[in-house]
């Protein structure tokens, strides 16, 4: 995977977003859609947006594990 890719969530490690207070609309849920911005070492930091206005649901460094391409 690599900078501007699509992706879909396919699974969200540990029910790690639980408890936790985003400061975007919501947290990211498995079957969500977004494009990966920036490439980590372990990780990758993805955005999902509402289509048509281009507002951030969420903005989450994830895991390749966590992510399909579409």
């Amino acid at each position: 995977m690599k900078q501007y890719d699509v992706v879909r969530v396919t699974a969200i490690r540990d029910n790690r977003f639980a408890g936790k207070q985003s400061q975007f609309q919501r947290d990211p849920h498995v079957g969500d859609v977004g494009t990966i911005l920036e490439v980590y070492g372990d990780a990758f930091e993805v955005e999902c947006c509402e289509i048509g206005t281009g507002i951030t649901i969420w903005l989450e460094a994830m895991y390749p594990d966590e992510l399909q391409i579409v």
